[in-house]
């Protein structure tokens, strides 16, 4: 690819980034900016939703968070995708944000998750947007990660479900996806996540990556390999990358 197309293709993209020198840096800039995007929610409307992302990543930020003095009571924490698990589950995204986020001040927020008895999440849909109803919308914070295949949420490459999943126009919240089975998703192939549109509507979006590989992978996405889902997404939000070594 040329200069000039490569530059045309990351100018088709609505990325801001943000690196800092350390990771415990960019923690610090980013809690205080989600604190900020939620008391705006509350200010506005009296109550704030915030989504967040599983993974080991996003953990020191929960920490942060939790013992950020601002408005829990008034605060909706919900995730942004979720393996089709139960919440006993050693890889739940649910299991995770509680165990990570729900303690200090953050004990005080409203938590939502995704699992339902359904035995799949395409027959659960229904249920899950009308649970994701009573969560305020737009959300106030959307946080993301990234997977080293390029996925974010649960948007995999080449997933079942992954054209309506990124409709930018779609009229659902959450949305089912069947991923193909990879090192990345291990056997939880079948997943929840909230769609691109929904993404799209919040006015603050993050996308907390660290090291030189995830930043090299988003680097490649944006400007050679725009198939990718996060490249994708990013044609149509605009998202503020966090990154550190």
């Amino acid at each position: 690819m040329s200069a000039v197309m490569a530059k045309a293709h990351k100018a088709a993209h609505k990325i801001k980034w943000r690196c800092f020198e350390t990771r415990e840096q960019m923690v610090d800039e980013l809690a205080e900016a989600c604190c900020e995007a939620l008391m705006r929610g509350i200010r506005k409307r009296g109550t704030a939703s915030w989504a967040v992302s599983g993974g080991s990543t996003p953990k020191p930020l929960f920490d942060a968070m939790s013992q950020a003095e601002i408005d829990w009571e008034n605060i909706q924490v919900a995730l942004v995708d979720e393996r089709w698990v139960d919440l006993g589950h050693p890889r739940s995204n649910e299991a995770f944000m509680r165990a990570a986020l729900q303690k200090g001040h953050a004990a005080e927020a409203m938590y939502i998750g995704m699992k339902t008895p359904h035995a799949t999440p395409f027959e659960a849909v229904e249920a899950v947007n009308a649970r994701y109803a009573q969560v305020k919308q737009p959300f106030d914070s959307v946080l993301l990660g990234l997977g080293s295949d390029g996925h974010t949420a649960s948007f995999f490459p080449d997933a079942e479900g992954l054209d309506a999943a990124l409709d930018i126009n779609g009229d659902k919240t959450c949305v089912a996806l069947r991923a193909k089975r990879s090192d990345v998703t291990g056997d939880e192939v079948d997943r929840m996540s909230i769609s691109a549109s929904a993404i799209a509507k919040a006015p603050h979006v993050v996308l907390m990556i660290t090291g030189d590989e995830k930043k090299a992978v988003l680097e490649r996405a944006l400007a050679v390999d725009t198939h990718l889902p996060i490249a994708k997404l990013a044609e149509h939000v605009t998202i503020t990358v966090y990154w550190a070594p």
